[in-house]
C-alpha cells in the first residue's frame, strides 16, 4: 500500500510543480509526514503491541519488571500480546534474598552484555545453607520454568564443570553445586543460546555422590524442626550396587499428626518425604508425577522445582510394618518395598484431577478431597471451575490430584492483562515462600477461574464483565499475636497492630512486654483477614526454634537464617514465640526482603 501511493504521486508530481509551484509545497509536507509516521511505525513498532495500550493493561503497567523488594508479588509482560523483551534469571543460595530460588523475581535477574547474561554476588568460604562454602544455583529464561537451565552431573568437561541440559531433560538433572574456598565478589554468566555458563574465580564443582539421605513426615518420632533436616545421622542411606537404601516404621495412623500443626489429625498413614546427596537438600530428589516412580532432580524443600509435574513423593500405607526405601540416583527412579505379605504402599505421584481452593468456600475452604472443588477438563488439559462471587479479598490455590501433600500450586507472578474484566497469572508451588492467589470482588457476579495445566498458567474472568484489579503490594504489615491493648489481641484487621515502616522492606514495633509470660505472635499484611501471613515454617531447614533471636536482622546473610530462622508464607505454622526474662519495652523487627526477624530490647521506653 506504501509503495502504490509513491506511483501514483510521482506521477502526478511533475505537472503539479509546473502548473502551481507554490500550492504543491503544503500537499508535499503532509504527504512526507504521513509517509514518515507509517514507514516508522510498520518498522519500528511490532504489529502485537499495538493490541493494546499502557493505560489499559492491568496491573498498573508502572508495576511491570519492578523489584518487589519481598513487599509485593511480581508482575511480568506477557508474552500472547506483547514483544517482551528477553531476559535470564539466576536462582540459587548464591542470592541473599527470601525469594532465592523464585524464578519470576525481576531481581533475580541477571545482566544482559551482548548475547550473554552475567550478575555479580558475594560468596563466602563459611557461607552456604550449612556454613560449608557450599552453594546451590540453576538459570531460567524469561521467567518461565519450563525454560529451567540445570546440571547435568554425570556430563563434565576437563575442568570438572557440568554441562547444562533445558526442557524435560532438566527435570531429571540437578543444580549446579559448588565449593567456594575463598571470600570475594564472584561473576556467574551464561549463555541461553548455547547452555553454556562459567564462574569467575573458579570453584570447585561438585558432582560425585558420596551420601544419600531420607527426609520427611516418614519420621514419625521426630520433632517439625527434625524431619526434613538432611544432616541427622539416622536419615542416612546404605549403599548397594546403584541403590541406596534405608528401612523406617511405618504405620496406618502415621504421617502429620495433630501436634505438628495444631489442628485436627489426618493420621492417615499418607507420607511426604524427600531424598537429599551429601548433606544437602538443594543437592535433591522429589518426584515427578507420571505416575512411574520417576524422580526430579535438584529439588529440596526449598529449591522445589515448581512445576505441577513436580511434587514431594507422597505414599500411603495400608499395614503397619517395616518398609525399605529404595533410590537410584544416576536413574532417576524409587521404590517403597512393604514387608513381605503386605499389600504394596499406593503411590500418589500421578496427576489426574485440579481443585480450586479458596477462602470463596464456607466450610473447609482448602480440602481437596470434595468432589465439589474439583475443575472440570474443558480442552487439552484446560481446567476450569464458575464460581458465583460476592464483594470481597479472597486468597485461593490449586490442589493436584485431591492430596495436599502433592503440593498445591501457589501464585508466582501476575501477567499484564489486555482485558479489565479478566486476570491473568502464573501458578508454581515454590516452598516455602509462594503467597496464595489473591484478588478483590467489588461487584456480585459469575467469575470462572481457568487453569492451563500445560504451562501452569491460570486465568480469573468475571463472566459479567466487570473490571478489577489483582491484589499485588504489601502497604503495611501488622504485629498480632497474645498482646495487651493498646493492641488488639489476634486481630489482623485492626489498625492498632500496624507496625513502624523504617526501609523499603523492614518493619518495627516496640510493645511493652511482661517478665516470664510467653507472647505468641504472627505477621500479617494490609489488614486482610489471615490471608497473607507471615511465620517460620519449621520444615523448611531454617531455624531451631521460634524465639526470634536473630542478632541483626536488618543486615542478616542466608547463610545465618539456618541458625535464626526466616519468615515465610507457606503453610499454616505455629505462631513465634518470646518470652522476655525482665518487663519493659522490646522492639518486633521483620525485614520481608530477606525473611530475618528479631525481638530485642527496645532503646526507646516510649512504647506499646
Amino acid at each position: 500500500m506504501i509503495e502504490q501511493k509513491r506511483s501514483i504521486y510521482s506521477l502526478k508530481l511533475p505537472n503539479l510543480i509546473d502548473e502551481k509551484k507554490i500550492k504543491i509545497l503544503p500537499i508535499l509536507f503532509i504527504i512526507l509526514v504521513g509517509l514518515i509516521w507509517t514507514i516508522s511505525a510498520w518498522i519500528l513498532i511490532p504489529f502485537s503491541a499495538w493490541a493494546v495500550t499502557n493505560s489499559e493493561l492491568i496491573p498498573s503497567p508502572e508495576l511491570a519488571n519492578q523489584p518487589t523488594e519481598g513487599m509485593a508479588i511480581p508482575v511480568l509482560c506477557n508474552p500472547d500480546f506483547q514483544q517482551c523483551k528477553e531476559s535470564a534469571q539466576l536462582l540459587g543460595t548464591v542470592n541473599n534474598n527470601r525469594g532465592h530460588w523464585n524464578p519470576f523475581l525481576p531481581e533475580n535477574n541477571m545482566v544482559k552484555k551482548g548475547e550473554t547474561y552475567y550478575k555479580e554476588v558475594e560468596l563466602n568460604a563459611n557461607g552456604g545453607r550449612h556454613h560449608d562454602g557450599i552453594y546451590a544455583l540453576r538459570f531460567v529464561v524469561n521467567h518461565d520454568l519450563y525454560q529451567t537451565f540445570k546440571a547435568e552431573h554425570t556430563q563434565i568437561d576437563s575442568r570438572g564443570k557440568p554441562q547444562l541440559v533445558n526442557g524435560k531433560k532438566a527435570s531429571q538433572s540437578q543444580n549446579v553445586i559448588i565449593k567456594i574456598d575463598n571470600d570475594g565478589i564472584y561473576k556467574i554468566s551464561f549463555d541461553p543460546k548455547t547452555a553454556d555458563y562459567n564462574i569467575s574465580p573458579k570453584p570447585t564443582y561438585l558432582t560425585q555422590i558420596n551420601s544419600m539421605q531420607l527426609n520427611g513426615f516418614v519420621w514419625d518420632d521426630e520433632n517439625m524442626f527434625q524431619k526434613f533436616n538432611e544432616t541427622r545421622p539416622n536419615h542416612e542411606m546404605t549403599q548397594n550396587g546403584e541403590n541406596w537404601e534405608i528401612t523406617v516404621p511405618l504405620k496406618t495412623t502415621g504421617g502429620l499428626k495433630d501436634q505438628d500443626l495444631g489442628k485436627p489429625s489426618r493420621n492417615d498413614g499418607v507420607y511426604q518425604f524427600l531424598f537429599s546427596a551429601n548433606h544437602n537438600e538443594d543437592w535433591g530428589f522429589a518426584a515427578y508425577n507420571d505416575g512411574q516412580k520417576t524422580l526430579t532432580g535438584g529439588t529440596g524443600f526449598g529449591s522445589s522445582g515448581g512445576q505441577s509435574h513436580h511434587s514431594a513423593i507422597t505414599i500411603q500405607v495400608f499395614a503397619d510394618g517395616d518398609y525399605t526405601f529404595r533410590i537410584n540416583p544416576l536413574a532417576y527412579k524409587f521404590d517403597v518395598v512393604p514387608p513381605e505379605g503386605v499389600k504394596p504402599p499406593k503411590f500418589w505421584n500421578d496427576i489426574n484431577s485440579f481443585q480450586l481452593l479458596g477462602t470463596f468456600y464456607e466450610n473447609a475452604q482448602f480440602d481437596p478431597t470434595l468432589p465439589e472443588h474439583n475443575l472440570k477438563e474443558i480442552g487439552d488439559n484446560i481446567w476450569a471451575k464458575t464460581l458465583k462471587l460476592e464483594p470481597g479479598i479472597y486468597g485461593s490455590n490449586i490442589a493436584v490430584s485431591g492430596e495436599l501433600f502433592l503440593d498445591t500450586m501457589a501464585l508466582g507472578a501476575w501477567l499484564e492483562s489486555d482485558q479489565a474484566n479478566k486476570l491473568i497469572g502464573k501458578n508454581w508451588h515454590g516452598k516455602p515462600n509462594e503467597p496464595n492467589i489473591f484478588f478483590q470482588v467489588t461487584e456480585s457476579g459469575n467469575y470462572q477461574f481457568t487453569y492451563d495445566a500445560n504451562k501452569d498458567q491460570f486465568s480469573l474472568e468475571s463472566l459479567d464483565n466487570i473490571p478489577w484489579q489483582p491484589l499485588v503490594t504489601i502497604n503495611t504489615v501488622q504485629l498480632v499475636g497474645s498482646f495487651n491493648e493498646p493492641l488488639t489481641p489476634w486481630d489482623p484487621t485492626s489498625s492498632a497492630n500496624n507496625m513502624e515502616k523504617v526501609g523499603n522492606h523492614l518493619f518495627t514495633k516496640a510493645v511493652k512486654l511482661e517478665e516470664n509470660r510467653t507472647y505468641n505472635y504472627k505477621y500479617t499484611a494490609n489488614n486482610w483477614p489471615w490471608l497473607w501471613v507471615f511465620s517460620d515454617y519449621e520444615l523448611d531447614g531454617y531455624g531451631h526454634d521460634f524465639l526470634g533471636s536473630n542478632p541483626d536482622p536488618i543486615n542478616c546473610r542466608l547463610e545465618n537464617l539456618e541458625t535464626y530462622g526466616q519468615l515465610t508464607t507457606h503453610g499454616d505454622p505455629p505462631p513465634l514465640e518470646f518470652t522476655p526474662s525482665t518487663s519493659g519495652c522490646y522492639t518486633f523487627t521483620a525485614n520481608l526482603e530477606t525473611g530475618a526477624y528479631a525481638v530485642t530490647p527496645s532503646q526507646n521506653n516510649d512504647c506499646e
